[in-house]
This record gives C-alpha cells, structure tokens and sequence, in this order.
C-alpha cells in the first residue's frame, strides 16, 4: 500500500428537499431505517430569478434566409422542428429549461425530462435524429452509468426507448453528430486515460440504437473540453472541437471515416480558457455551417459564428447573467455530480445549506434543520452517495455513524469507537456510485463503497496506513479532469493531492504537493464545482472569518489551484464547513 505520510522534516425548489433532509444511520455494511421524522421547514434557496434571455446575433450576424433543403448542418436539437437550432440548459437548482428558436418568448421555458424528478441525470446529450423521425432524440447519462434514448417534444423529453449501462467508465459521451455519412447521428466516448471510442448510430431508437465501439484514438485527455461542434465547414461531415488547460482550441475535421473518424488537428487560437463552457450551438445564422457559444465565468455568452475549416468570424455579444446555468446541452466539459452545495455548522449545532452558482459565487444559504444533529460531532457532506444530485450531510457520534436523507431515519451503531468518517469525494471505485472514507484513532484509512441508494455499504476496505498525519482530507469530485474524485490532503501547512484511480484496493495515486502555506486558514472545504467548469474547486477560510475560493485549473502541482479570489467574510459565524 502506498503510504501517504509526508516526509519528515426562479425554480430552485429542489434544494429545499436537500436542506430538509433527516437522519440515516451507517454501520459498518448496512444501514437500518427507522419511521418518518417530523415535519421541517421546506424554504428554499433562491437565485434571483432561473430564466435567461436568448443570446441575440447582433446586426451584422442576422440570420441569413437560405432554404433548410440546402443546409449542410441540419441542427441536432430542432425540438419545435422549425428546421433551427434551439438551445436546452441544466440551471443549478437541477431543473432544465428550453430556448425554442420559434417561440415567442425572449425567455427560457420550462423543459421535463422523463424520470429526473429529483435530479438525477449527471448530462444531457444532444444526439439528434437517431431513429429518421420527424424530431430529435436526447440521451441523458446518469451517475451510475445508465445511457437513455428519450424521444422528445418543444416541452420535453419522453420515457426512453432504449437504456445502456456501464457507461461510467467514460468520463465523457458526445453526441458528434454524423461522422461516418451514413445519415445517421454517432457518439464519441472518452475513458479518464484519453482513449476515444466511436459508437456508430445504426437507425433505430430500440434494440442496439449505437454499434459496439471502435477505438478512434489515443492521448484525447490532453482536453478539458471536447466539444461535438457538427459540421463546421458544410462538408457534411461532423467534426470536433478541443481545447487545452492552457487555452488553446484545435479543429479537428471530419473525414466519414469509422476508423480514423479526423484528420490532423489544426490550430483554432490561444486564449479559449477565458470561457469555463465552449458549447456547440449547430446552425444559428442558416448559413449552413456549425457555430458556437462560449460563457464566461462571470456569466457573459458570446457567439462564434463559423466560417469554414475551423475559423471563425469575430466574437458577438451575445447575453449576460447566465451564471445560474450549470451546463448547456452541448457544451465540451466533463460534467461533475452529486455536490453543488457547501454545508455550513454554527456551534449550537444548526446546520444551513449554500447553493453554488456558476460563477464563483453562492446564491444564498436554506437552514437544515437536522433535529439530531449534535453540536460536538464531525459533520461532512458527502458526493454522490444516492441517484440525487445533492450532497448527503454525514455525521459521526462515537461509535454511530448518521447519514441525513429525506424522510426517514434510522441508527445503527457500527464503526469502531474513535474512527471517524472523514471525506465522501463521490466514486472511488469506478462502479457509479458514490463511497465515504473514515480513519481510524491509528491513521488508518477505510473505505466504504456505497451500493448506490445513499443507505447502504459493503464492507469496508483497508486504504492504507499514516493518514493520522493530515489534518484536514477533504474532496467533493474530480479536480484534475479526468472524471475521477480526487482527494486534497493537508499537512504542516503542506496541501497534498492524492488523484482517484478508479480502484477499489487503491482508491488513490501517489500524493502530489500543490503547495505550502496552507496553514493560515482554519477551515478547508470542497463545495463541487462552484464556478461551472466541471472540475471540482476548494473554499478556504482565514482567521478573519474572510473565504476564499481555489478553482482548480485541470493542471498539476502548485497550478493545480488558480489564485485565490475572495468570495465574502463573516464566515467565523460557522464552527464547520463542509
């Protein structure tokens, strides 16, 4: 075993169902329900408003009238088949929303997605046409690696017709439109070492709707984001979009080959990294070819219009304020799950809720009133335990383990007493579901992998030894971008990463350092992803009560963290963040 000692020397309804949750409890395999708990305060966090405005193409990017029968670039999401593009959104409350290209309204519309009642769908994929009817089909990816072909309508997606499994392996599915010109929409999967695989779309929306993959390539994770564009050059062909952590975006041209599906990259530009989302928005302006649409991470959207050969025309102002979107369909990121929120403790033991944002920032704090929290005792949230994509508060007493989930509660006792749950960073095993990780009075390290229900836990597994010597171990998803929960270790004022592997018997790689100093403040916490970028950031706090975030970059070492950036003070009033 690795020893990992330093060396010496407007719908946010959703959240209230989080915030009211009560109490589970964990035992060393199995968890024990109990009745129902009583009635808790169901106010919400609210945003100020979960709607948007369409990005407008400016005067000299209007649309331009050419017949639909003579577009190359048919659009993948044509969902009130006006024969244009239209554009669905994930907002951060986990509730979608559509900008119909025919609809009246200026503003996003409410979109329902079969069976994502309570937010379990990880990503939302633009698949297009894939059975030759008269609309688009939508594939939607849960966290334990279920793929769902739902037919669809201008209000929503329908029960699917087909379901694949274990497509967790992947850490992202692209719908790339049609690149064996064929007629028929394919996907591109990349696995957290870089390979690509093609699936073939066959025709058909049941039975085997893609073919068995087809290794396309190698080295694809240089990318943090893979963008599927559709056919940008009007070759009709698709091609594909990359971008680097360091901002440069390459073109790679659709050659209708199944075995060697792109030519050699070319160029786009530098710079591409000032958008935490590059997203594939098909035809907006009818000229046949594929554009784009890049946000901010202030929020701001600008359009690229194509022109041809992965070149694109100057940038157009195209909306503000879409801060409150956690990804649109189509865009290039490896789409994180099961956190979003930062769990906050005052000393008398009441517990509040912070809902992110997509910016940086919070949207405001929900009381969670856990009648049997107890002030004194370890407090975390944990990532991904269950099919809802919220963070399960998790609570050590002694020997007795809590997990507060809606409606029931329970306990068993379980842990040896002095061993302590100590992280839930989400799925460590590369199965789909979310685990904890507790340590013991001697530094040793557990795991515990989850069965999927949030409830329930095999037996536990011996990590390692040495873990007494950090301090703080925290994590709330993938921080280097490969899709993998990742674990931040601290010690002496050293912060430590110790990337996840995807293995049950070694859940983590060896230790990197990020960087020193990290002493200074009193608090560390993961909140998931809080500026929409997919990766997993960190939330520090000083003396001083001021927090701080640290988004991560996709990059090692001490440029695994950007520079921190202030996000408020007076947060001395919390004796736990989490």
């Amino acid at each position: 075993m690795y020893d990992p000692r330093p060396p010496r020397a407007a719908r946010p309804r959703r959240l209230a169902r989080l915030a009211a949750c009560t109490a589970l409890a964990l035992s060393a395999g199995t968890l024990l329900s109990a009745g129902p708990a009583a009635a808790v305060d169901r106010t919400p966090v609210r945003p100020a408003a979960l709607s948007v405005a369409r990005p407008h193409l400016g005067a000299d990017a209007a649309r331009t009238p050419v017949p639909y029968a003579t577009v190359a670039a048919r659009p993948r999401l044509d969902l009130d088949r006006d024969g244009q593009a239209d554009q669905l959104l994930r907002f951060v409350d986990g509730s979608s929303q559509v900008l119909l290209s025919g609809s009246q309204s200026d503003s996003s519309e409410p979109f329902a997605i079969h069976g994502d009642t309570q937010e379990t769908v990880k990503d939302v994929i633009q698949v297009g046409n894939a059975g030759g009817t008269a609309a688009p089909e939508l594939l939607t990816l849960s966290y334990d690696g279920r793929l769902s072909l739902h037919p669809t309508t201008a209000k929503g997606a329908g029960a699917p017709t087909w379901s694949g499994y274990g497509w967790q392996v992947y850490n992202r599915v692209i719908g790339a439109g049609d690149l064996t010109k064929d007629g028929r929409p394919d996907l591109l999967a990349r696995t957290p070492g870089g390979e690509l695989f093609l699936y073939k779309g066959t025709g058909t929306l049941t039975g085997q709707p893609f073919a068995p993959r087809i290794r396309v390539g190698t080295g694809w994770g240089q990318y943090d984001q893979l963008v599927g564009s559709g056919d940008l050059d009007r070759d009709g062909v698709a091609d594909l979009l990359g971008r680097t952590t360091a901002g440069d975006l390459y073109f790679y041209r659709g050659t209708g080959s199944a075995t060697v599906p792109f030519s050699k990259p070319v160029k786009v530009g530098p710079g591409w990294n000032a958008y935490n989302q590059i997203i594939a928005a098909d035809d907006l302006n009818g000229d046949g070819r594929t554009d784009l649409l890049a946000r901010t991470y202030a929020g701001r959207v600008y359009l690229y219009l194509s022109t041809g050969s992965g070149r694109f025309g100057a940038r157009v102002d195209g909306a503000t304020s879409w801060k409150d979107i956690e990804f649109v369909v189509g865009a290039g990121i490896t789409p994180s799950y099961g956190k979003h929120t930062l769990l906050a403790r005052t000393a008398d033991g009441t517990a509040y809720v912070y809902l992110t944002r997509a910016d940086g920032t919070f949207a405001g704090r929900a009381k969670a009133p856990y009648t049997l929290l107890v002030p004194g005792s370890g407090l975390l949230s944990a990532t991904g335990l269950d099919k809802i994509n919220w963070a399960t508060p998790v609570e050590t007493r002694g020997a007795s383990v809590w997990i507060h989930r809606a409606n029931v509660a329970g306990l068993a006792g379980g842990i040896p007493d002095g061993t302590k749950v100590v992280a839930g960073p989400g799925d460590l095993t590369g199965d789909g579901r979310g685990d904890l990780l507790s340590r013991d009075a001697f530094g040793l390290l557990f795991l515990h992998p989850g069965d999927g229900t949030g409830t329930g836990f095999t037996p536990r597994v011996r990590v390692g030894a040495g873990w007494d010597a950090y301090d703080v171990l925290t994590g709330a998803g993938d921080v280097t971008g490969d899709g993998r929960p990742d674990l931040v270790a601290r010690s002496g004022g050293t912060l430590y990463l110790f990337p996840g592997t995807g293995s049950a018997t070694a859940p983590f790689g060896a230790r990197t350092t990020i960087g020193t100093g990290w002493s200074g403040y009193t608090r560390l916490a993961s909140p998931g992803d809080l500026d929409g970028d997919g990766r997993a950031d960190l939330v520090a706090r000083d003396t001083a009560g001021s927090l701080y975030r640290y988004s991560a970059t996709g990059r090692g070492g001490t440029a695994t963290f950007a520079a921190r950036v202030l996000i408020g003070g007076g947060w001395n009033a919390y004796t736990g963040l989490s």
